[in-house]
């Protein structure tokens, strides 16, 4: 008949057997597929670059003049607002009918 002090050990050596298995799967070399993880993602970026020795190069990039790039921007920015008085005039028209 198994008694409490013969299944700890029993319980503590499965565990110990159980650590020692996962330790041991950890020493396995990578697979093919594993050694190829990231690749994706570093030849996505690398082909965004227009052009890597743009470092390098003493001049400047050319862009727009201050206030130029001053009234792009603020036509950027009038394009996201709306109008606030057509959601005053649907409330209006709204509150007309009940």
């Amino acid at each position: 008949m198994h008694t409490k002090e013969t299944k700890t050990p029993q319980a503590l050596r499965g565990l110990a057997l159980g650590v020692a298995l996962l330790g041991l799967a950890g020493c396995f070399p990578p697979s093919a597929l594993e050694m190829d993880y990231g690749n994706a993602v570093r030849n996505n970026i690398a082909q965004q670059v227009v052009n890597p020795r743009a470092g390098f190069e003493p001049k400047p990039a050319v862009g727009l003049s201050p206030q130029a790039a001053a009234g792009e921007m603020d036509r950027y920015d009038k394009s996201f607002r709306e109008d606030p008085r057509a959601m005053g005039k649907q409330l209006e028209t709204q509150m007309k009918t009940q």
